[in-house]
């Protein structure tokens, strides 16, 4: 009888229990961006990207990668034409080809998705931006005199490539955005 009632209770903890359902994501998140970045392909063609957004003390993250039309899913824009400003330090090492800076300027970034989701988000002084460009262009963008503070050349290449995300040519004819796969994931 003892044996009987021992596995009864053993296959009965053996029963697959359904793990939880994955959080949901709002269809609107408004936030601020705590950590931005970006590799791009060179400084006029963008590919991957990330960053870090907090909305109602949830972290939110946002990847997206350069994709045809076909394939996209989104669109991202910046509000306004800087990302560096005279206060911006390189904060971290990040190795040869990579870097980061803090504070940003004031911006405010957004993705709008196909289906009208939409993810705004604000750059503060907490803000960070980082990517990965390359040490020969990382080596342009250093001045000697305060190798920490980003260059004018930096600020132009930096908000140069932001720029190709709402006009993917740049100066040239064409006035498509870069088309975006993107995704949102809470951390």
């Amino acid at each position: 009888m003892l044996l009987s009632v021992l596995r009864i209770l053993i296959s009965c903890s053996n029963d697959p229990v359904d793990p939880p359902p994955p959080p949901v994501i709002p269809s609107a998140i408004n936030g601020f961006v705590t950590e931005m970045g970006l590799t791009p392909l060179d400084l006029n063609t963008p590919d991957k990207g990330s960053f870090y957004i907090f909305d109602y003390n949830v972290r939110y993250q946002v990847v997206f990668n350069a994709t045809t039309n076909a394939a996209a899913n989104a669109v991202l824009a910046f509000n306004t034409d800087t990302i560096l400003n005279d206060l911006s330090r390189e904060f971290t090492n990040l190795g040869t080809e990579a870097i980061a800076y803090n504070p940003v300027a004031p911006n405010q970034i957004i993705l709008t998705f196909n289906d009208g989701r939409k993810v705004t988000g604000f750059f503060d002084s907490n803000t960070s931006f980082c990517g990965v460009f390359g040490a020969a262009v990382i080596a342009q963008w250093r001045d000697p005199a305060d190798p920490s503070k980003p260059t004018q050349k930096a600020k132009d290449d930096i908000i140069n490539l932001v720029h190709r995300y709402k006009d993917k040519d740049g100066p040239g004819p064409d006035i498509s955005p870069q088309y975006l796969f993107a995704e949102i994931f809470r951390t």
